[in-house]
């Protein structure tokens, strides 16, 4: 499950006419060396003769939830269920990770990016850098399974200019952008094949553009990069 989902759960109840009542736990692990772990009520239902009794709850991480159905019976011992896990992804903004490789150090970099007049916050060109292209690579170390983020130039490159962003996954190129111009943005959303290192390269490739701060340059920027990770 995503983060903030809803999901649903069942107990079945193997002798329905005589069960009172059936209560959804939830495993709290300890915070602390020397705390107890510990199985908190979530919910409650009676059980009125039914089969099978549903919860609704929310996926809210981080990583792993864990829950069992305890069952209380008319003349009879409570009875627990063996516990279940659901899996929980959540979102994690790539400023996150600290890139552990800049092709030039302080070239590029997290902040405010403007892409069309809308204000995110992102990672890319830095204004004051006239290089023509930038790189980095991070370590999300095999727990993503998908990237997303809004792509274009930054708002002050200039008329004319245009750019192309790439990303690359151990080493391997996955994706390419067409050419950005000022005033364009895109919503990307790439599946990960939960790579251990993740790679941006971005290029100036305004037409007949040189370095330079006279230059006709574009800034290539990425607003609101996240990767979808469990288990971090």
């Amino acid at each position: 499950m995503e983060e903030g989902d809803r999901l649903t759960l069942a107990a079945v109840i193997e002798s329905p006419s005589r069960a009172r009542k059936v209560t959804l736990q939830k495993y709290r692990p300890p915070l602390y060396v020397g705390d107890d772990a510990e199985w908190n009520a979530v919910k409650s239902r009676n059980v009125r003769g039914a089969k099978r009794v549903r919860f609704a709850v929310v996926a809210t991480g981080p990583n792993t939830e864990r829950y069992r159905a305890a069952i209380t019976y008319k003349n009879a011992k409570p009875v627990t269920t063996q516990p279940v896990s659901v899996n929980v992804w959540r979102w994690i903004p790539l400023s996150d990770y600290d890139p552990y490789y800049q092709a030039e150090p302080y070239a590029a970099g997290f902040g405010a990016v403007s892409i069309n007049g809308q204000t995110y916050s992102g990672w890319g060109a830095a204004t004051y850098s006239h290089t023509g292209a930038w790189e980095a690579r991070f370590t999300p170390g095999r727990h993503c399974k998908t990237f997303r983020s809004v792509i274009g130039v930054s708002d002050i490159s200039h008329d004319g200019s245009s750019a192309i962003i790439e990303f690359t996954a151990d080493d391997a190129h996955i994706y390419e952008s067409p050419a950005l111009t000022p005033g364009m943005d895109m919503t990307i959303s790439l599946p990960l094949a939960m790579p251990y290192r993740f790679g941006i390269q971005l290029f100036d490739t305004t037409p007949g553009g040189t370095t330079g701060r006279d230059a006709v340059e574009s800034w290539p920027v990425i607003g609101e990069p996240s990767f979808l990770c469990t288990g971090v």
